[in-house]
């Protein structure tokens, strides 16, 4: 395993408005059986503390998983859709995600993962979401 510098931003676009977030967190990174995985804890400042935070990729798909205090499984193939839960300690909310892209690329000091999906919370409500996770080895 390799330490690593992972920043998450991301936009959310919803009928209530925009919202837009970045954290960035010290993990590790580690290639496995073909696949790439970086992994952080969750800080208070995200509202997810006592969560671990997993995300797992390749050159077209990527998944975030989430165990702890919430747990959640979300994955990204362009085009298709995924069906979850997202479950925190108060109660559990049925979710789907809805893939439009998948970016994956290399960069000279780790990688760069751009996702855009459409969330549905509950089958009613919807959020355009557009993610950027950076993954910096140096």
């Amino acid at each position: 395993m390799q330490q690593a510098k992972i920043t998450v931003s991301g936009v959310s676009r919803s009928s209530e408005g925009t919202t837009r977030l970045e954290t960035v967190n010290a993990g590790t990174f580690t290639e496995k059986n073909g696949y790439c995985y970086a992994r952080y804890e969750e800080t208070e400042a995200s509202g997810m503390e006592g969560t671990t935070t997993t995300v797992k990729w390749n050159s077209s798909t990527v998944a975030l998983i989430r165990h702890g205090s919430y747990e959640m499984r979300q994955e990204f193939a362009e085009g298709t859709s995924c069906a979850g839960d997202y479950r925190t300690p108060y109660l559990m909310i049925p979710i789907e995600t809805k893939t439009k892209k998948v970016r994956v690329k290399k960069l000279p000091y780790g990688w760069k993962l751009q996702l855009d999906y459409d969330l549905a919370y509950a089958a009613t409500d919807v959020n355009r979401i557009a993610t950027t996770i950076v993954v910096d080895l140096r």
